[in-house]
């Protein structure tokens, strides 16, 4: 599913679609600069914090009871969470092999 994704131009992408994946990535970077600005975060904290992100909870209300353009865009941005999950655990696997990742100082 994420390579179809992927490989799809974003301007070929609906906007609920464009809207659920930004909205993702800000979250997700707002999350990550928040736990790295705590010292005393563990990597198992963040890992668990994303992944919490791409899961219906619970608590949640019955998605089929939402407006369809508003559940698209929250579809979205919990695939968008678990793509980003999915990469940075692939990066992390990549790196505990290297020293450190190319490029950094």
């Amino acid at each position: 599913m994420s390579q179809k994704l992927e490989a799809t131009r974003m301007s070929e992408l609906p906007n609920e679609e464009i809207e659920g994946r930004l909205n993702a990535q800000r979250e997700t970077l707002a999350l990550v600069v928040a736990l790295l600005a705590n010292k005393d975060t563990a990597p198992e904290r963040i890992w668990a914090e994303l992944e919490a992100r791409f899961q219906f909870q619970n608590s949640q209300e019955d998605p089929g009871v939402l407006p369809s353009s508003a559940f698209a865009i929250e579809a979205a941005k919990m695939r968008e969470f678990k793509l980003i999950a999915e990469e940075a655990r692939a990066r992390t696997a990549e790196w505990n092999g290297r020293d450190k990742p190319q490029g950094a100082s």
